[in-house]
């Protein structure tokens, strides 16, 4: 098949879970045999048009940042203009959509160009904005925060609507995806978010891990990898941490991300006087996030709101690490299957530092502790890898053009 991937965001450069999504599923696609190419929106910093990766070629059209307006007029025409160049050349097969903006254009306005549309949905456009975005005082700026709000809503749904089918990375967003949009749920399918097992793999030697990342060997170390925004839950961590600390002062917090608020957490830190037992190490590159899982002991994921699926955890279980979160969207679908106690009962400090009391003390025992590191490690294998996401995508792409056939 000839597969054409639609996305805001470039696959050269993997800044977070979508661009890894993304570059994973397009390499993927290609092991499978089908001829795959991207078009993307292109970076601010962009200085070409088209880059190759591995034989993908990734297509990048210009977009006019001036204003919202021609922002959104632009990425409409431009996607439009380079869609047409790309199947000038070769006809399509399948179109698959990686976020809604990038895909408004093509589906308005080329929908007869290919036989199969799948829009594959991380997370729900405009709750991503409104936790993103906090609420203002100003009458002029909260009708424009909702009017962005609702656009964002409006673009997806029509989005959506037209696909053959969408796809999520968790039951708990076939439920969101159901509430927003109305979509039937026939026309939902499941295929988990996934790791490469071979990349993100246990530590041969831990020490040596934290010898790399100049990290102590004699701390219990604690690690989670956030964009630094309210909807993580970091400030509740922190708080968590703090109270733990009197009984268990060998412990060590790395926070690895960036965001608006890490001014903020750095003051939380002076202010608790935990400036000697949790180190933000701002950006971790893609390079040193196996690292980082393969140093720590646990990893947690403190969410407060979202998490469509949660790529760390399963890349910290496939390193072997256990990892511990809160009863957040995805968050317990994943975890529970290794093990309940995995999961926190809330999101706010106290309920953080209670489970990961329970935790610590668990992995204590050496035995317990290797059964938690050999479930997850076998979760990943079995269930969470790219191999098997993309193959469950092949045969839906198969599947639905079957049916569209057949009607």
């Amino acid at each position: 098949m000839n597969i054409l991937l639609l996305a805001e965001v470039s696959a050269e450069r993997v800044i977070g879970g979508a661009e890894r999504v993304l570059r994973n599923q397009a390499l993927g696609l290609a092991r499978l045999g089908h001829r795959v190419e991207l078009l993307t929106r292109a970076p601010e910093t962009a200085s070409t048009s088209m880059i190759e990766m591995n034989g993908i070629r990734e297509w990048r059209y210009p977009v006019n940042r001036k204003h919202e307006a021609a922002f959104v007029w632009s990425s409409v025409r431009r996607s439009v203009e380079y869609f047409d160049r790309l199947r000038a050349t070769e006809p399509l097969d399948a179109v698959i959509i990686h976020q809604a903006m990038a895909g408004l254009g093509p589906i308005l306005a080329r929908r007869h160009a290919a036989s199969r549309w799948i829009y594959l949905c991380h997370s729900l456009a405009h709750e991503e904005y409104d936790t993103r975005n906090t609420p203002t005082q100003s009458a002029i700026a909260s009708l424009r925060r909702h009017a962005n709000l609702q656009a964002r809503r409006s673009v997806e749904g029509a989005v959506m609507s037209r696909c053959h089918r969408v796809v999520v990375l968790s039951q708990f967003m076939r439920q969101r995806v159901i509430a927003a949009h109305g979509i039937s749920s026939t026309r939902i399918g499941l295929i988990p978010g996934a790791v490469d097992p071979e990349l993100f793999k246990p530590a041969v030697q831990r020490h040596a891990a934290r010898a790399t990342l100049n990290l102590p060997n004699d701390r219990t170390i604690l690690f989670t990898v956030r964009n630094l925004v309210p909807r993580m839950g970091l400030e509740n961590l922190l708080s968590a941490f703090e109270m733990l600390i009197p009984s268990q002062p060998r412990l060590m917090l790395v926070i690895g991300g960036e965001g608006p608020l890490r001014a903020q957490l750095q003051e939380v830190i002076r202010q608790k006087n935990l400036h000697e037992v949790v180190r933000l190490v701002g950006f971790v590159p893609e390079s040193q996030l196996n690292n980082y899982y393969q140093a720590s002991d646990l990893v947690v994921m403190p969410s407060l709101q979202l998490e469509g699926f949660g790529l760390v955890m399963v890349e910290a279980l496939a390193c072997g690490t256990p990892v511990l979160g809160t009863p957040v969207g995805a968050i317990p679908e994943v975890l529970n299957q290794v093990d309940p106690i995995l999961v926190a009962q809330g999101t706010d400090g106290r309920s953080i530092a209670h489970a990961l009391e329970r935790v610590l003390r668990r992995l204590q025992d050496s035995g317990e502790a290797a059964r938690l590191v050999q479930k997850g490690r076998s979760l990943v294998e079995r269930r969470y890898n790219w191999t098997q996401h993309c193959s469950e995508l092949a045969r839906m792409l198969d599947s639905t053009m079957s049916a569209r056939l057949a009607a």
